[in-house]
């Protein structure tokens, strides 16, 4: 190989060392957004992300078993899988490191100067070096801190009405399952005392006691009673498919919901307006926002006073290399200092001093408006309460005389048989009546659990009471 080839060789080197480097710093091209999102969907629906435990049936065949969960672990669930709130908390996290990235002085600068190719030549060289330190006015940094806290607050409060409002409905949908199995044994009580009476007019049709005219209409009135369990039964596996699809969940996973009966009466107490109150101001997220915000333009405020007076722009130290400066003593020291003569901020702190009084009353406006919202939440809720207890204040001891009276009627096979299973089946709608002004109240404590942010006071500690509720499977 000749020199001229050698010589090309090395110079080819370089080049292709560039292009190396090139490549690695170039990013890889990336899929399409919709191929992307369809394989986060089927990493989703993978069957190992289920969480129903899988226990061997007959035959050794692997058979699902029913997922056990209370309202809290459906809660906790629905935190830990939902991918909006994950997202958000991503973006609070990145913005919680912006406020540690503003919080910090500039770095100070190298100088070097005086490099003069004339005096190096003639081995006379001089260079000057120099370090300087920009000097922060007092406040800019507090200022830049509390702006950056503004916008990681603003991302925590996001992230916390998704929490609030996916904890709402999480237990209000829980609830209405539960209030759907309470409604069904209603609704299938009702059917069978109609289909008892339809069976005595059947024999009072076969004694030629009544007419086919009464019996057709007794049997219809089964039919249609019949009719209202299916359709409860269809709302109960909506309301259940929609538990599970909040939670992150495949809606045809077999669970089994843990609680206590939602018919039961009286409820757990509601907390006072005050408790209220003061529980929705700690957890809601408008409040942080606001005194965040507050914060803030108090910091800007003061930097803006502190811009009003002269102050230092940089300090600067170094030192001047020549031949005929004595040995140490070629330091040199520099300042500059900023005048307000032209710009004497005068505008900016009136602007800045508007400005926080405007935030300070936003916090005010934040307060007034959870208050607000709740009053209106515990209002619907107590009066929603009264209501109820009356109706079963007055109810209650008719049904249970009118069952006792029914009952002795049926046992004793009087005249009065047939108009003893009417009052028989009048009794149990009623009781499928009053379920209906329940749920009224339960989808009350439902607004009032979101107004305060979360679980009721009385419901701390509910969870550890619950009872067992029946399987609930596809229907």
């Amino acid at each position: 190989m000749g020199p001229v080839s050698q010589r090309r060789r090395r110079a080819a080197i370089p080049v292709m060392l560039l292009c190396a480097a090139l490549s690695g710093c170039s990013s890889p091209p990336r899929p399409a957004a919709s191929d992307r999102a369809i394989a986060l969907y089927r990493e989703g629906r993978a069957p190992a992300g289920a969480p129903a435990l899988h226990r061997a049936g007959p035959g050794g065949a692997a058979s699902a078993a029913p997922l056990a969960m209370t309202v809290e672990d459906a809660v906790a669930w629905a935190r830990d899988h939902s991918a909006e709130l994950a997202a958000q908390n991503a973006r609070a996290e990145a913005a919680a490191a912006q406020v540690d990235a503003e919080d910090h002085l500039e770095n100070p600068e190298l100088r070097i100067t005086n490099i003069e190719l004339q005096r190096i030549r003639e081995r006379e060289p001089r260079v000057s070096t120099a370090l300087r330190f920009p000097v922060t006015r007092p406040g800019e940094v507090d200022a830049n801190v509390a702006e950056a806290r503004v916008d990681e607050a603003k991302a925590l409060a996001d992230a916390r009405e998704i929490e609030i409002a996916l904890e709402a409905d999480v237990r209000l949908l829980f609830d209405e399952v539960l209030l759907f199995d309470a409604e069904i044994e209603a609704a299938d009580a009702v059917a069978e005392a109609r289909r008892s009476l339809a069976t005595w007019m059947k024999g009072q049709l076969a004694a030629a006691r009544t007419t086919a005219v009464d019996e057709a209409m007794t049997e219809l009135t089964a039919v249609d009673a019949e009719q209202d369990g299916v359709d409860l039964r269809a709302q109960r596996s909506a309301a259940l498919a929609a538990l599970l699809s909040r939670m992150g969940l495949d809606p045809a996973v077999p669970v089994r919901l843990l609680g206590a009966p939602k018919s039961a009466w009286p409820p757990p107490e509601l907390p006072t307006e005050e408790q209220a109150v003061e529980l929705a101001l700690k957890r809601r997220p408008e409040i942080e926002l606001a005194a965040a915000q507050g914060d803030a333009a108090d910091a800007a405020l003061h930097a803006e006073r502190a811009a009003r007076w002269p102050w230092l722009s940089f300090v600067e130290v170094g030192y001047d290399f020549r031949r005929e400066n004595e040995l140490g003593l070629g330091w040199t020291f520099g300042l500059g200092v900023e005048l307000p003569l032209f710009d004497t901020h005068r505008p900016a702190v009136a602007a800045a001093d508007a400005a926080r009084k405007a935030e300070q009353r936003s916090l005010g406006a934040a307060v007034e408006l959870v208050t607000r919202e709740v009053r209106t939440s515990l209002a619907e809720a107590q009066a929603t309460r009264a209501l109820v207890t009356e109706l079963r204040r007055r109810m209650t001891p008719a049904a249970e005389r009118a069952g006792v009276e029914a009952q002795r009627a049926i046992e004793g096979r009087n005249v009065d048989v047939g108009r003893a299973l009417e009052v028989d089946e009048r009794r149990v709608r009623l009781e499928l009546r009053l379920l209906r002004f329940v749920r009224r109240y339960w989808t009350a404590v439902g607004e009032l659990r979101h107004a305060v942010g979360g679980r009721l006071p009385a419901e701390a500690g509910d969870h550890r009471r619950k009872t067992e509720s029946r399987r609930d499977a596809p229907q």
